[in-house]
């Protein structure tokens, strides 16, 4: 409680001497031992500081050129995506063209044999109706030689073949 009655900020010159000594005594210390080793490790750390900075820069500039030219392949493959996709539209569709092209071909060539089998088949049976009119017509000559029809007799029968052969037809 003396310090109280004293007073705490009561100045003592002798005391303030030796303290204004001991400080500038400790500086120097200081100063010649450890100042040095403190400024060198401060500086090292800061040009670590700036090595790392430096680094994460270059780092961050190389992994944004690396995204710009993923982006880059990106893009190039959608575009060869649609070139390809248009190019199989394109390649269907000439496809497409030339299958309806050969079934209309197919289909005419058809057509063509079956019109080609028709008149063959007509051929045919118009040579079977001559030959049966030639066996018709040598019938009537055969029974107008054996009797000796009168002409009226023979206009019946040459009626009669006609009307066979009009039958036949």
């Amino acid at each position: 409680m003396d310090a109280l009655k004293e007073g705490l900020l009561k100045l003592d010159p002798g005391l303030l001497l030796w303290t204004i000594i001991t400080f500038i005594v400790l500086v120097l210390i200081l100063w010649k031992a450890a100042w040095k080793p403190i400024v060198n490790s401060l500086d090292s750390r800061a040009e670590k500081l700036r090595g790392d900075i430096e680094k994460a820069e270059k780092a961050r500039l190389e992994a944004e050129a690396v995204l710009n030219k993923n982006k880059e392949i990106l893009d190039n493959a959608k575009d060869e995506t649609a070139k390809i996709i248009a190019e199989g539209k394109v390649n269907a569709e000439k496809i497409r063209s030339e299958i309806i092209a050969k079934a209309g071909q197919e289909a005419g060539d058809i057509t063509e044999r079956a019109k080609r089998e028709i008149n063959t088949a007509k051929e045919r049976a118009l040579g079977e109706l001559k030959l049966e009119i030639v066996n018709i017509a040598t019938d009537i000559a055969s029974k107008i030689i054996v009797k000796n029809l009168k002409p009226e007799d023979q206009e019946a029968i040459v009626k009669d073949a006609l009307s066979k052969v009009d039958s036949i037809q």
